[in-house]
């Protein structure tokens, strides 16, 4: 049972994206689907029914009569080949499922940040924009009064037009963006979720690096399509085992009873026959390994794909913490020190009412510089994460 008394938190949110996202409910109808042919495979063929009614001819009078029962005699391994195939194919479908689940929990989890992230922004921008009015009518103030010039109170409205226009801007994306987390959720676009951490600063987690063969083995292991593919080959080879059984006759066998119109009753055994003279199912065979060659390549194929991917990802995610690093240890640090001594000189009037706006919006820009490392470290964190289809588990500090 969720609580959102205080807000949804990421699991929480990927909890839902899993019971309601509407992609994931047809891909686990297609999954019944499979489930089923499961059970068809297993059946054994049904009986057919040959009924015949044969005049005298010429100085013959009378009539025969004649009916069979008949059954399909299957091939040796027929039909657990069949059941294999079916079987292969559920276990690629039920793959593919899992696969679908990651892909939307990764996407959830991306929405959710950029919500988070955009709300941080307009904080920000919000504060720039509440200094810039303080600076044009500052400027206005002392224009009044003789002081300055008009350019200069121009120029400081223009400053505050822009960054007034990036609010506006914004805003209009925390709105897509929320569309979007709701959209993942298969919610209405319109409801109003409340976000456990909304309003506050994001926390990160550093994590240690993956070396190339745990990189491997985590891609290997975690990436579903991959399982879903081995499945998909399975399928094709268990389709080719029944290729191979249909080039042999087929024969149905059964009860066979005639009726003559003189009164006389036979009944006997009756056997049909379907010779593969002309092709022996050379086509079906052919067809069904060039299957199972694609299946392979095309599993070689996307495993060269998800591994440059994933290598791409954790460079990516390096260069990601190695700017976030630099910016804790460099920018941090400053930030500090400035609002301590802007705090002092500005208590002792060393700086004017512009010197202190100016170290405010040098500051603001500092935060969003920092936010942004936050930001695209996370992110960079999460793709990864979806890339290799395992989380890190191996966290090395809490940071805020």
């Amino acid at each position: 049972m969720l609580d959102v008394t205080d807000g949804l938190n990421e699991s929480e949110l990927a909890s839902i994206a899993l019971s309601l996202n509407p992609g994931l409910k047809a891909k686990r109808l297609e999954a019944g689907l499979a489930e089923a042919l499961v059970l068809s495979a297993g059946l054994l063929p049904n009986p057919k029914i040959g009924v015949g009614w044969r005049p005298g001819l010429g100085n013959s009078s009378g009539y025969t009569a004649d009916a069979a029962l008949l059954v399909e005699l299957l091939a040796p391994g027929e039909r657990d080949a069949r059941v294999d195939a079916a079987t292969a194919r559920s276990a690629t479908v039920h793959a593919e499922v899992l696969a679908t689940e990651w892909r939307v929990v990764s996407e959830t989890r991306l929405s959710w940040l950029a919500v988070l992230s955009a709300e941080q922004g307009i904080d920000l921008l919000t504060e720039e924009v509440r200094l810039r009015e303080q600076a044009v009518a500052h400027l206005r103030s002392r224009r009044e009064l003789g002081e300055g010039t008009e350019l200069d109170v121009v120029a400081a409205e223009l400053e505050l037009a822009q960054i007034q226009r990036d609010l506006r801007l914004a805003t209009a994306d925390l709105a897509t963006s929320r569309r979007s987390l709701n959209a993942m959720l298969g919610l209405p676009p319109d409801h109003r979720l409340e976000l456990t951490g909304s309003g506050k600063p994001l926390a990160i987690t550093v994590f240690e690096d993956l070396s190339d063969e745990e990189l491997d083995q985590r891609l290997l292991s975690g990436r579903l399509e991959l399982r879903a593919l081995e499945a998909s080959y399975e399928e094709a080879e268990h389709e080719l085992r029944l290729a191979v059984a249909k080039q042999f006759p087929r024969i149905d066998i059964g009860p066979s009873f005639d009726h003559e119109n003189d009164g006389g009753d036979y009944l006997g055994l009756g056997v049909g026959i379907a010779i593969p003279l002309f092709d022996r199912n050379q086509g079906e065979i052919a067809e069904r390994e060039s299957q199972r060659r694609q299946r392979r390549a095309e599993y070689v194929t996307l495993l060269h794909s998800l591994r440059a991917t994933a290598y791409e990802r954790r460079a990516t995610l390096r260069r990601a913490k190695a700017e976030l690093d630099v910016q804790a240890r460099d920018l941090l640090p400053t930030l500090s020190r400035l609002r301590a001594l802007f705090e002092s000189a500005f208590t002792a009037r060393d700086i004017n009412v512009f010197e202190w706006l100016s170290v405010r919006e040098r500051a603001l820009t500092a935060q969003r510089g920092y936010l942004d490392a936050i930001v695209r470290y996370r992110r960079q964190v999460i793709e990864f994460e979806s890339a290799t289809g395992l989380p890190l588990s191996r966290p090395l500090a809490e940071r805020k």
